[in-house]
């Protein structure tokens, strides 16, 4: 199949369906190609899954390169979980989730589709394993009903189902034997058959990684001139669905929720428009004021926020050299700390990786990638900051949201992190800001579970400008 955005070519999937007597082999590719700083960026994965005849998983292994970077993960299904090997800048980490017979992998969603039949008007739900993310979803289907379409020069009957995940949505077109000849999700991005020839050439210029920036760029009704220096915001975020999933803390606040009235017919719709204040912060202001800046972690409290990922490696021995070099030793973070103390650590980290990693619109799979390969965007710098902070002792969480940019004279989305040093306080390392700035929106907080909310704002999303101090 060959991938589109907006018309323009970006790669092409290649699927092949082995049939054994025991059970079924999936060996999938997909490369995507795109231009960023003027080279052509290659994007690959190859898989291989194994599932029984009752399409029941088995194990899998996968192979995902970015440019320089590569992930391989592996995983084997053994009673009702599911044991993989992710493997990142020469680092390995081990991760065990839940698995039972009632979760697929993504890759096998066609043939379960197929096993579940294509009666027009049948809806359920599947829960799907996104292998890139390991993370299992609920993925909704509905079998709407049947079209005509033109497949290999002759117009066929195929059958249109509709995918949902939170705000999510795809279309696609499937075959009476189960085959996909087209899909479509997001604003502009399709996937259609194609021989094989089709689907290999790319014609015209490739598409540059710019497009897809300007695709999730937020506009807004005036500009903000120098944006790092706005110490107070007051914003409104448009079209949000649901309007209890904005964070509140004691950088931004929720002001008011009102539900949005239809300019044609005066009708309410349940969508809502949430008026925020968004400002600044520091430790001095926050924490530093207080009498006694001494706290207690609690181990239970902050051992998510202290311990090693597949993405965030802070038990690596790499990445604890490093961190014994920026801050020197640290205690036991079950023990009494001096707010004062891990402040100035956590400034440290934060020049650091800053100074380190070279800016550039590649991802990185992990800390340790990033570590080694000396370049990334904000999420490689916000996850190599986060395990160094975290082997320092320091509770550290990733932030995504949005943040204004005067380049592109709107909000982009974006990864920053937040320490817990008597409160949690906002650092970005992307841009080295020690105080972060009121152009930051935290959206979301955490892993890639808690990642896939931003799926709620992409490409729906408004803001209106307020005011701005």
């Amino acid at each position: 199949m060959g991938i589109y955005f907006k018309g323009s070519k970006l790669g092409f999937t290649n699927s092949i369906l082995y049939e054994g007597k025991d059970g079924y082999k999936i060996v999938s590719k997909a490369i995507i190609k795109m231009k960023a700083f003027g080279d052509t960026q290659n994007t690959s994965f190859s898989q291989e899954c194994y599932l029984t005849k009752d399409l029941k998983t088995e194990g899998f292994k996968s192979l995902y390169e970015i440019a320089s970077h590569r992930q391989d993960i592996s995983g084997i299904v053994e009673g009702n979980k599911l044991y993989m090997n992710i493997t990142s800048g020469g680092a390995v980490s081990k991760k065990i989730i839940d698995f039972d017979n009632n979760t697929y992998l993504a890759s096998a969603i066609e043939l379960v589709i197929k096993k579940h039949g294509l009666d027009i008007g049948k809806k359920y739900t599947l829960k799907t394993f996104l292998e890139p993310i390991q993370t299992i979803i609920p993925l909704q289907i509905e079998i709407k009903r049947k079209e005509k379409m033109m497949i290999d020069g002759l117009e066929k009957e195929v059958f249109y189902l509709e995918e949902h995940f939170k705000e999510l949505s795809s279309s696609i077109w499937i075959t009476e034997d189960g085959e996909v000849v087209k899909e479509t999700s997001l604003e502009g991005l399709e996937s259609r058959k194609e021989d094989k020839e089709s689907a290999l050439k790319f014609e015209g210029e490739i598409l540059p990684v710019s497009s897809f920036i300007t695709f999730s760029l937020i506009r807004v009704n005036r500009d903000i001139a120098n944006p790092h220096g706005v110490k107070r915001l007051r914003l409104k975020l448009k079209n949000i669905g649901n309007p209890d999933i904005i964070i509140e803390d004691q950088r931004q606040k929720v002001i008011k929720k009102s539900r949005v009235e239809s300019p044609e017919s005066g009708v309410i719709r349940n969508i809502y428009d949430v008026e925020m204040e968004v400002k600044t912060e520091s430790w001095e202001s926050e924490v530093g004021s207080q009498e006694s800046s001494a706290f207690s972690l609690q181990p239970l409290a902050f051992s998510k926020y202290l311990e090693d990922t597949p993405e965030i490696q802070s038990n690596n021995p790499d990445i604890k050299k490093i961190a014994k070099e920026i801050v020197g030793n640290e205690s036991d973070p079950r023990l009494k700390h001096s707010g004062a103390s891990l402040w100035s650590k956590a400034l440290k980290i934060n020049k650091w990786v800053y100074d380190y990693l070279e800016k550039k619109p590649v991802d990185t799979f992990s800390a340790v990638d990033a570590l080694k390969s000396k370049e990334g965007e904000c999420q490689s710098h916000s996850n190599l900051f986060a395990a160094i902070a975290r082997a320092a002792g320091i509770p550290t969480k990733i932030i995504s949201g949005i943040v204004y940019s005067e380049d592109y004279k709107g909000f982009l989305y974006h990864a920053w992190v937040e320490v817990y040093v008597g409160k949690w306080i906002a650092l970005d390392p992307t841009f080295g800001e020690e105080e972060v700035d009121a152009a930051h929106v935290k959206l979301v907080e955490g892993g890639w579970e808690e990642q896939l909310k931003l799926l709620h704002f992409i490409g729906r999303v408004g803001i209106e400008i307020i005011e701005i101090g």
